[in-house]
């Protein structure tokens, strides 16, 4: 029911030259106090998501630093996805959810899921997302382990009944985690009880193979092997086909932007998540509504360094996100050095400060004028991407996510 994640080993050492010698030494600090404890991650996926690109990274880097930590991923079903994805949808916002029936079976999923789980083996678990949420209750002698719950949505406005369903199972866990105060549950807010409640933004590895790069040379010899013409400007969202991202609004954007910039191409990059079932009927949708235009370039291969191709050598990179957890790719596109034309949603604002790394869109239209505004003005693009690649070494690079991590840790044990 579950597999186990190998993880290749990364050296926290390799960091010390990116960040600033304080983050180094707390980093430092707070691992010494959990060296040798056994920490497991819980995830529903290995690839297609931030989630598994914050755990490939976090726990190699724990490991690194004296910590038995692992990670394990959940094998669900279609059905169990369809589900968790109805979950999901509903902590957004979305007025349906699961009927009883399909809430039971997700239960029994996650009592089959628990059998595997044996809590003396661990000091600390952390379950992230929905989809195991529920495999806590089931664990036999689960209270030998701290239990924490990641979510990684953006919970501020949930279906009332589906968020207090969630927040039922969450009643047994010793803390949870989300991106913001702002996501923090209904039920949990102000709540006085023994339970540890944090806000950690999450944050992208520089060290990465897709956030070290390749040249410029090479960059734009790979996006001219997509058919991009790269003598005219272009821009991209990099994001999962999921409908909150609103690939069919940067594509509606597109369109209104080249009415004034008659040469500008388009490239949508991204992938479907296992545990994403809609994202597969998302893509289609993209391709129907881009069929025949040749300036259109629909990308679903996993390849980290085409990625960075894309994110460091296009005019602008979007992330229209109508509800966003975060927006890693933001922090990517940032990093990269590019300007970022964001949704003014969820954990975007903390990356895009409007009108100095980028600008904050709430429709088609004004994403629309920001693009011609920075295709037309290069310079004040490149000034834009360069404030925010100075942001998100700041605030937004692993190392200073793991910091916060471990501290929570050290919390819940005070």
């Amino acid at each position: 029911m579950f597999d186990s994640i190998k993880v290749e080993k990364k050296h926290f050492s390799d960091y010390k030259s990116i960040i600033t010698p304080e983050l180094y030494e707390q980093v430092l600090e707070v691992a010494k106090e959990l060296k040798g404890k056994r920490i497991l991650e819980i995830s529903a996926t290995a690839k297609g998501g931030g989630v598994a690109e914050i755990l490939r990274s976090q726990v190699a880097l724990e490991q690194d630093l004296g910590i038995e930590a692992h990670w394990w991923v959940l094998r669900g079903n279609h059905d169990f996805f369809e589900t968790t994805k109805m979950i999901h949808n509903a902590l957004q916002g979305d007025r349906s959810g699961p009927t009883e029936t399909q809430w039971l079976d997700y239960e029994d999923l996650n009592r089959q899921l628990a059998a595997e789980v044996k809590p003396g083996d661990w000091d600390y678990i952390m379950v992230h997302d929905p989809q195991p949420l529920a495999l806590r209750q089931f664990v036999p002698g689960a209270d030998k382990a701290r239990w924490a719950w990641r979510c990684h949505i953006d919970s501020s406005f949930p279906n009332k009944s589906v968020g207090e369903r969630i927040a039922g199972y969450l009643d047994n866990y010793d803390g949870a985690v989300f991106s913001l105060k702002q996501y923090y549950l209904p039920h949990l807010r102000g709540q006085t009880v023994a339970k540890h409640l944090a806000a950690i933004p999450v944050a992208i590895d520089p060290l990465s193979r897709k956030n070290q790069g390749v040249s410029h040379t090479e960059a734009l010899k790979r996006i001219k092997a997509l058919g991009v013409d790269i003598e005219h400007p272009y821009i991209a969202q990099i994001s999962r086909f999921d409908p909150w991202k609103d690939p069919l609004g940067v594509i509606e954007a597109w369109r209104l932007a080249k009415q004034k910039v008659p040469q500008l191409q388009l490239i949508m990059m991204g992938d479907t998540a296992s545990d994403d079932p809609e994202g597969v009927r998302v893509l289609e949708m993209a391709r129907a509504d881009t069929k025949g235009l040749a300036d259109v370039f629909i990308v679903t291969e996993s390849d980290d360094l085409l990625v960075n191709a894309v994110q460091q050598t296009a005019n602008v990179v979007l992330q229209k996100s109508l509800r966003e957890g975060f927006g890693l790719t933001v922090a990517e596109a940032l990093w990269a050095g590019r300007p970022v034309i964001g949704g003014d949603v969820g954990g975007i604002p903390l990356q895009i400060k409007n009108g100095q790394d980028g600008y904050l869109v709430t429709s088609v239209t004004a994403a629309a004028e920001r693009i011609i505004e920075l295709v037309q003005n290069p310079a004040k693009a490149t000034a834009m991407g360069q404030t925010g690649r100075e942001l998100v070494r700041r605030e937004f690079l692993l190392p200073r996510l793991l910091r916060d991590q471990l501290r929570f840790w050290v919390s819940l044990e005070k």
